[in-house]
């Protein structure tokens, strides 16, 4: 999913945007607490996949939705 935003980014940034946006198309269907708790909770774990050295907004994506149990709908 293309991004624009009013700031300069670098890359990982994007990546790390990137992955957190994939998981929350795949909770599309919560309501508006769960969706601030999904956020919240994946992008924890996607810092702490990024932290562990992965650079891949795929793998990124996949690991959150893994740990939440949800899978990765049409992407």
């Amino acid at each position: 999913m293309a991004q624009t935003f009013p700031w300069p980014v670098t890359e990982d940034e994007l990546i790390l945007a990137n992955a957190l946006d994939d998981v929350m198309a795949a909770y599309g269907d919560v309501g508006e607490t769960e969706e601030a708790w999904v956020r919240e909770v994946s992008a924890k774990l996607i810092v702490e996949a990024y932290n562990q050295g992965v650079r891949d907004e795929d793998v990124l994506a996949h690991y959150a939705l893994k740990t939440l149990g949800r899978s990765r709908r049409g992407l």
